[in-house]
Parts: C-alpha cells; structure tokens; sequence
C-alpha cells in the first residue's frame, strides 16, 4: 500500500478543507472516553468498556481488523453489552477523506453499511485512485446506499459540515492522542497499537477479559499468532511513498 507522508498528509487535509476548527474534547485521558458528537457507535450506552478506534478505509491494517477481528469482539462483547465500540475517522491517504464524506451523506443508520463497503472494495477503491477515476468508484458505492445521482454525489462531496467534522476528529486524534498509524486503539482512556496482544481477537480478548475481571477460559492449546504476511502491519502517516495523484478526485 503506497502512503503519504506525514507532511503530504497534512498537506492533503489542508487542501480538502480540513482546517483545524475546534471541537469536543474527545474523552478524558484516563477513565472512560466521552462519546462525541458525530462519533459512529455501537453497543449499549452503559457499557463499562469503550474501544475507540481510529482508521483509515483504505488501511490494510484496519480492513484486518474490520473483517478479521471486529467480529469475533462484536459478537463476545458488543452484543452482549460489554464493550461500546466507537469508529472514528483518521483519513491519512488520498481517497480517505472523500470515502468518509460519502459515508457521512449517508446518514448514521448507514455509516457502517458503507464503511463495510469501502473495506470490501477496498483495492478497487486504491486502484482507482491510482487511476484518475475515485469519483466513479464512489459513486458506484454510494448508488448502493441511496446517494442515486451525480447531483446528490456532488453535494455530499461539496458538504464543508461533514470536512469540518472530520477535521475536529483528526485534531483531537493528533493533538490529545498523539495518533499516527492506523488503526489505533484507544480503550478506556489508554492508547494501543495494532499489533502483537492487539493484533489477533484472542489478544484482545484476553485484554478485555483483564479489565472486566473475568479469566479467560482455560484452553491447553495455545493459538498462534496470525503470520506477517495475514496481518498486515499498521499503516503509519510518516511514511514517505505518496499515493499517485489522481485526475477525477472529488
């Protein structure tokens, strides 16, 4: 996956009108994170464990995680109301910010929806980038989640709410929480790094069952770690390869 560099990255935000403006606070530094407005939640409201992860759609990292991973914790732990899980956006690559934009124009009920499309088409999405036609690749997403027209794709692309908004995100991300890489993790205040405990469901389970004091099942079979090349590594803003520029960039 080609990235951007640290600087090109702000340099992209910049120019798609990310500027800083403000916002809520993000959570607290320790404790459990305040829920913001415009974050994406699922799981019950009283749930003693929140899990906040920061990630880019075109991350491979995070789509590890999102096909890999989430669902297994979903099942064990969001369902069953134990953990609120919260996804914010960390747009770090060229196609990022209008991904996050479209899935904004689709309303709350239907941010995940269009997450879990842009992850599984997530190379067709990079490819197209690559080759001058993203607003076309969007646009075929976003016909599948009621954005029909190239009149309501255009103004969900000129919304400067929903790039306002990913700005705030991006500076509580990179201000309060020192986030660099994608996806990180932010549980009950604490910040983690994909990889290693967090880079396989069992860690995080294991981790998850230490705060909410319950042992792990006793299991004589000790479960492997995913190989380096299922898992990818976390995609990290200071990087220096760039995503080729692209000719139909909405």
């Amino acid at each position: 996956m080609n990235l951007l560099s640290r600087r090109s990255a702000l340099a992209a935000v910049s120019a798609l009108m990310l500027a800083a403006c403000g916002g809520g606070d993000g959570g607290s530094a320790t404790g459990v994170p305040s829920i913001s407005k415009g974050d994406h939640v699922k799981g019950s409201e009283s749930a003693p464990i929140t899990i906040i992860e920061y990630a880019s759609p075109t991350c491979p990292a995070c789509k590890y995680f999102h096909d890999d991973i989430l669902p297994a914790l979903s099942e064990k732990y969001v369902v069953t109301g134990k953990v609120k899980f919260v996804f914010r956006e960390f747009p770090i690559h060229e196609p990022d910010v209008p991904s996050y934009v479209l899935a904004m124009c689709a309303g709350d009920g239907q941010f995940f929806d269009v997450l879990d499309d842009l992850f599984a088409n997530q190379v067709g999405v990079v490819t197209a980038a690559q080759n001058g036609t993203l607003k076309g690749a969007l646009q075929t997403i976003g016909k599948r989640h009621g954005i029909e027209t190239t009149a309501q794709f255009d103004a969900c692309m000129e919304n400067r709410d929903y790039r306002t908004a990913l700005a705030d995100k991006y500076q509580v991300a990179t201000e309060k929480w020192g986030v660099d890489s994608t996806p990180t993790f932010i549980i009950n205040g604490e910040k983690h790094l994909f990889g290693g405990e967090f880079g396989s469901a069992e860690g995080f389970s294991k981790y998850i069952d230490g705060l909410l004091g319950e042992d792990a099942p006793a299991d004589d079979t000790e479960t492997a770690a995913p190989a380096e090349d299922t898992a990818p590594q976390p995609t990290a803003a200071g990087d220096d390869a760039g995503v080729p520029e692209t000719t139909d960039q909405p």
